[in-house]
């Protein structure tokens, strides 16, 4: 499994309460852990030697219908007939993938799941 780049952050202590800009994150796939709670996983390139690092993303409904948003209404109409009803946690992919230019998060906190440690950053604005 590849280094977790939230973990990364922390020891490094670059993400001190200042808000994390990611760039041109193409969404496809989505976690949908609790009713309030969506996650997106990426491995990305990071720091000078380019190792791939794992990034989670976590949102709320609010960045969820934005996304959504960006999809075309029969898209839409498609996805949401695809995850209503359906109870958490499952897993969901969009009919079309969304790429956002900008992605603004804030470090989140710790977590364990399955015996590994992960933070995920938590997404405050898309643009």
């Amino acid at each position: 499994m590849n280094p977790d780049l939230g973990l990364t952050y922390q020891l490094q202590a670059l993400a001190s309460n200042q808000p994390v800009e990611f760039l041109q994150i193409r969404f496809s796939e989505i976690d949908f852990v609790s009713h309030d709670l969506c996650t997106t996983l990426f491995d990305v390139p990071w720091g000078d030697d380019g190792e791939i690092h794992a990034l989670s993303l976590d949102f709320g409904q609010d960045i969820l219908l934005e996304l959504l948003g960006r999809l075309s209404p029969q898209d839409q109409q498609s996805f949401l007939l695809e995850v209503n009803g359906q109870l958490p946690p499952f897993h969901a992919s969009l009919p079309e993938p969304v790429l956002v230019e900008r992605v603004w998060c804030e470090l989140g906190e710790e977590q364990e799941v399955e015996g590994e440690n992960f933070i995920p950053f938590v997404i405050q604005s898309l643009e």
